[in-house]
């Protein structure tokens, strides 16, 4: 993985001899007049006084960085570092490198970044792009545009040589189309000193205008006087609207690149304060008087803290952070309805307005903006059939239908839709190589829906499909998305290994997903989805060991899992449907694992958690299926703790379980199936039950509990009946 290097992150060590020059230039001899300005122009900066002496990670804002080291001769490739150079290189708090393709090409500016590393690490060297491009190297055609020296590149190894893991630096850009001279200049400068670049801005800002001000007052002498001041505050507008442009290009950067650097790697406080930054800016502003770009802008900071919200888990709030988003983006639409970029940034809004509801629960909101969503996709697609972009949104869009079809109890529509994307994923691939984990996504949803369609030989195998997908993604065990992808894909896999009655083969993957899910949680623990993939990990793990009969292993493993479970409630949420299915699936578990003692609380813990769930699940509720299920199980080890001691609150348990499960007697999964007949056994009714033991009896569904099911009925029925041999293959 690309690895972030900031200023703003702590330093390593600094060399044995006192820092002397706040800053060493580097740069080839073709860059001279760039260097020689740059320095003068940091050395002669006087850093606004209400910042000077405040304490930063740095150390004490100075009143100015000076002085500032620039070599005047670049010595040929095979000589030794001179000794002055390599004096002011020990003595130099940062290392400024001038990148341009010269630069790059320069092996005398490669040996001093690579010496300015060994002496004080990664951290304090700045890049200032003059010309050329970044990672040009990598552009086939363009390699000659390359503007970043190799060690600027790549790390040291162990050898002191830049040949370690890839770096992305954050450079300042000087070039007109970037940051320009003065606030390239800035950027660095801020760095340097550990102050917020904002800052800077607006102290420098705050300069201009009390100077204006003074003009105004000394206008009154004369009609010549106040022409200048005019001339002066149009100039002042003038650079104010170019500082306001830059501003906004910074904002525009820490909700693009820098986002993309940060979001595989899952750390939600820096995600979080960056997008706290974003609202700050736009909060100070009315949204009536920004122009298209702004608006743009702004639409996109509120997506990024409605994202953040909802991971943090406060879906309310995230919602509306969407809705004010997607407002803004209507507003640009219908200001060029056949405006391609405006008709797909409103799609991103609609969609995650749609995606706040279905997290929530409330299907049909969600199913109303996701077909707005697809309909926004196709007019995308009309407009340009041949815009890679443009048919991956129209993917997007089938694939979210499919996920909220496959919620609400239609796994046959669900599975053309979620096809359909399959289908275009497949043929986008070879140009976005990155929709691999879409690809993989759309394949682990068409899992479920073959699940629930009673074919578990093919939910494992588009489930296994899945897995491969993400196991080829480069370093996918430094990408955390495609970590956790992989962990809820080995999850899935043993579940449908269970389904298939193969616990054993289902034992490896499901601890090999604790594992991750371990180091997911690890690198940051207020990542809830993190934390609820845990839990569920665990449990899944005390479900294999209990049916490979390793009792003992379950339940120690079964109180980690429990305590994961309370952390987990503890934390926040994230929507009602997860605290359930997470809740109800450790009931189950705790029911049997639990001795005597533990019973009286477990029941009563039980019981107040069904009386409070059941009522939500309402026939619109989002995934209700599955929801049933858990809780339906919930109340079948409820009912049969009860029944040592109060048969008729056994039997009332009992026929919740099959309220929760009968108006789902009509599908073929097993899953659902089993439970419902286990409710109709335990209630007396052997033939109904053995009416839904026969129908899962020709699928491939062949669970342990469905094993222990049929062992029940044969006893029962004194074992007169023919019933194929739980756990083989039909």
């Amino acid at each position: 993985m690309l690895k972030l290097v900031s200023p703003e992150e702590p330093a390593t060590p600094a060399a044995p001899n006192a820092p002397r020059y706040w800053a060493f230039l580097s740069y080839s001899h073709h860059d001279k007049l760039i260097a020689k300005r740059l320095q003068r122009q940091l050395e002669t900066y006087r850093v606004p006084r209400r910042l000077v002496g405040r304490e930063t990670s740095v150390g004490q804002v100075p009143a100015r960085v000076t002085p500032v080291f620039r070599d005047r001769d670049e010595l040929h490739a095979g000589a030794d570092l001179k000794a002055s150079v390599q004096e002011a290189l020990s003595r130099s708090r940062w290392l400024i490198v001038v990148c341009t393709p010269d630069a790059a090409r320069s092996p005398w500016v490669n040996r001093e970044i690579i010496e300015f590393k060994r002496l004080r690490g990664e951290r304090h060297v700045l890049a200032l792009i003059a010309r050329g491009e970044p990672f040009a190297s990598d552009m086939p055609g363009r390699e000659a545009e390359e503007c970043f020296p190799p060690a600027l590149r790549r790390a040291l190894n162990d050898d002191g040589q830049p040949e370690g893991e890839p770096l992305e630096p954050i450079a300042a850009d000087m070039r007109k189309h970037g940051d320009g001279p003065q606030r390239a200049m800035l950027k660095l400068l801020a760095g340097m000193v550990g102050v917020g670049f904002d800052d800077l801005v607006r102290r420098d800002m705050q300069r201009r205008v009390r100077l204006l001000s003074a003009v105004a007052g000394a206008s009154v002498v004369g009609v010549l006087g106040f022409a200048l001041l005019a001339v002066m505050a149009v100039r002042a507008r003038n650079e104010a609207q170019h500082q306001r442009l830059q501003a906004e290009g910074l904002i525009e950067f820490m909700l693009g690149d820098l986002r993309k650097k940060l979001e595989p790697v899952g750390r939600l406080e820096v995600l979080d304060s960056v997008g706290e930054k974003a609202l700050a800016y736009y909060g100070e502003q009315e949204a009536a008087g920004l122009d298209a770009t702004a608006l743009g802008h702004r639409s996109r900071a509120m997506h990024l803290i409605g994202e953040i919200r909802y991971l943090r888990g406060n879906p309310t709030e995230a919602q509306a952070a969407f809705e004010q988003a997607a407002s803004t983006t209507e507003q640009l639409l219908a200001q060029s309805p056949k405006d391609g970029q405006r008709i797909f940034n409103h799609a991103q809004s609609v969609f995650w307005v749609g995606h706040a509801a279905w997290k929530r629960g409330d299907g049909k909101t969600a199913e109303r903006w996701w077909q707005d969503y697809l309909l926004l996709a196709q007019r995308l697609v009309a407009l340009d059939a041949t815009n890679a972009d443009w048919q991956t949104e129209l993917a997007f869009a089938h694939m979210n239908l499919g996920t909220l079809q496959v919620g609400s109890g239609r796994p046959d529509v669900a599975l053309r839709s979620l096809l359909l994307a399959i289908d275009l994923f497949t043929n986008l691939l070879p140009v976005r190589p990155a929709l691999r984990l879409e690809l993989a996504n759309a394949f682990g949803w068409s899992a479920v829906t073959r699940s629930q369609l009673g074919d578990y030989e093919g939910a494992l195998a588009a489930q296994q499909h899945q897995l491969t997908l993400l196991r080829a993604v480069p370093d996918w065990e430094k990408n955390r998305s495609a970590q956790r992808g992989v962990l809820q894909s080995l999850n899935f896999v043993s579940v449908y290994q269970m389904a298939l009655g193969r616990a054993a083969e289902a034992e490896a993957n499901v601890f090999a997903g604790v594992r991750i899910a371990d180091e997911l949680v690890n690198t940051d623990p207020n990542n809830l989805f993190w934390r609820s993939d845990a839990c569920i990990a665990r449990l899944r793990a005390v479900e294999v060991l209990l049916a490979l009969g390793r009792r003992v292993d379950a339940g120690n493993l079964f109180t980690q899992a429990a305590n994961c479970v309370n952390q987990f409630n503890e934390s926040g949420s994230l929507g009602p449907a997860q605290t359930i299915k997470v809740k109800a699936r450790s009931i189950s578990l705790a029911a049997a694992l639990s001795n005597t003692d533990q019973q009286v609380a477990l029941i009563e813990e039980a019981t107040k958690f069904l009386d409070r769930s059941v009522p939500q699940m309402g026939a619109d509720a989002l995934d209700r299926a599955n929801l049933s299920v858990e809780l339906g199980r919930a109340a079948i080890a409820l009912g049969q703790l009860q029944a040592r001691t109060n048969a008729e609150a056994a039997r009332n348990s009992w026929r919740r379980a099959e309220a929760l499960l009968a108006s789902f007697s009509g599908m073929q999964d097993g899953a659902v199936l089993t439970p419902l007949a286990q409710a109709r056994y335990l209630l007396g009714n052997v033939q109904g039950a053995q009416a839904l033991v026969d129908r899962i009896q020709r699928t491939s569904y062949r669970h342990p509990a469905y094993a222990d099911l049929v062992k029940q009925l044969q006893a029962v029925q004194g074992g007169g009946r023919s019933i194929a041999t739980p756990g083989a293959r039909p």
